[in-house]
């Protein structure tokens, strides 16, 4: 943890499993609440909108065109440079926006934390994703 790159990516994976423990704890049903909590009763139809935090269906179309499109994209990049590093940034990516998404329903249900304290962590995370994705492009994690 000496460097502002390894600082990021510990972040990023905290946020990543700040996700995951909800996601069991809601599942297990431990705690009694009301109405719907994001990440129940998966199956086909609604995975991607539990994953995501995007409730409307059209959002889950275009949230999953631009990360197929962009993985296309991704690996012919990664063909044309000979390198695997577009390809590490774009799956590091895709899960990092998607865990901040979901992570965004889970402070904004219940009405528990105003808009604006969740707008200055979004500022800070995204200094904290292009910390990461800076050290990824220039190794020096």
């Amino acid at each position: 943890m000496n460097t502002f790159f390894r600082i990021c990516i510990f972040i990023c994976l905290s946020l990543i499993v700040f996700n995951l423990v909800f996601a069991v704890i809601n599942g297990l049903g431990a705690f009694p609440h009301e109405g719907e909590v994001p990440g129940q009763e998966f199956d086909e139809s609604n995975v991607l909108s539990r994953l995501t935090g995007l409730s409307d269906p059209n959002m889950n179309a275009i949230w999953a065109g631009v990360v197929g499109l962009s993985f296309l994209g991704v690996v012919v990049l990664a063909a044309v440079t000979h390198s695997v590093i577009p390809i590490g940034m774009h799956l590091f990516s895709t899960v990092f926006w998607t865990s901040w998404i979901h992570t965004q329903s889970i402070l904004s249900y219940g009405g528990l934390l105003p808009d604006d304290i969740v707008s200055i962590f979004f500022v800070g995370v995204l200094f904290v994703f292009i910390a990461a994705i800076v050290g990824i492009l220039t190794g020096s994690g």
